[in-house]
Order: C-alpha cells, then structure tokens, then sequence
C-alpha cells in the first residue's frame, strides 16, 4: 500500500504550492456566475479580466508574472469559498505529476505511508 491508498486522508497544509506552480486552473461555465457573484462583477467582467481562452473554448484563471494565480492575494484565495472544482479536487481527485515533489499534504501522507 502506498500514500496513494490514503488521498481521503488528505489534510491540506496551506503551503500555497498548488496556487503559485504554474499551470492552468480551468473554469468550467457553470462556474463563471458563481464565482463573478462572490466578486461582486457581471460575468462579462469576470471572463475579460480574469480569465484566457487556451485549447479552444477552454477558459483558464490568468496566472501572474511569476506563474502564481491571479486569485491568489498574500497568503488567501479571493474566491476560496467558491474556488474551482480543480482547485478543490487537489490533489485528491486530480494531481500534476510533480505534486509529491512541492505539496506539503501530500509528503506528510507520503512519510506516514511510505
């Protein structure tokens, strides 16, 4: 058995790794009014100035300059509360290959159940 037998054991360490590794978080359309609500903007506003259009007609969350999410203010999400379904299915339903390498939850399961 390994670490990988435990995901629902899985205790997020707020290490922030997953919001500044660059990548795509994808925004599914049932997820624009949602998350355009909390922000308190239309959903036109949301897509113009928070989002990119990459594999055709996937939308994406825009990263900073450094590859860290748009989202991401200090140490908070903005939209936490109304975050992604990726973002929420990390790293238990969904992972990069490298998730091991810079995720602190997942090393803490990976040193109980190694």
């Amino acid at each position: 058995m390994s670490y990988l037998d435990h995901l629902d054991e899985f205790q997020c360490q707020r290490c922030l790794k997953c919001c500044t590794n660059p990548g795509y978080i994808y925004i599914a359309t049932n997820e624009i009014s949602r998350i355009s609500e909390h922000l308190n903007i239309t959903e036109e506003t949301f897509v113009n100035s928070f989002c990119d259009l990459i594999e055709k007609p996937r939308l994406t969350l825009k990263n900073k300059p450094d590859g860290s999410c748009l989202m991401l203010e200090g140490n908070t999400c903005r939209i936490h509360s109304v975050k992604p379904a990726q973002c929420r299915d990390f790293p238990t339903r969904w992972k990069t290959q490298d998730a091991l390498e810079y995720c602190k939850g997942l090393q803490a399961l990976f040193t109980i159940y190694k």
